[in-house]
C-alpha cells in the first residue's frame, strides 16, 4: 500500500506536507493534542488553518478536504 500525504495549512499561508500510511492516527492526533511531534516537525495544532489529504490512485481534482477541528 502506497502512503497517502497530508497537507496542514497553518494560518498566514505556511503548510507542511506530511507522508504516512496512518493518515487517520495523524488526524486523530491533530484533532486531539495541543502539540504534535510528526517526522522532524514540532506542530502547534491551534495554528492551524485547515489540512487536506491526498490519497495515491485519486486526481488532484478528487483531493479530499477535511474541516477545520471543531
Amino acid at each position: 500500500m502506497s502512503d497517502s500525504t497530508i497537507t496542514i495549512h497553518f494560518v498566514g499561508g505556511e503548510s507542511l506536507n506530511i507522508i504516512s500510511d496512518d493518515i487517520p492516527g495523524v488526524i486523530s492526533r491533530l484533532k486531539s493534542e495541543e502539540w504534535v511531534n510528526l517526522n522532524a516537525h514540532h506542530v502547534k495544532t491551534s495554528s492551524i488553518s485547515f489540512f487536506s489529504v491526498y490519497e495515491p490512485g485519486f486526481d488532484k481534482d478528487s483531493e479530499k478536504q477535511i474541516p477545520d477541528r471543531s
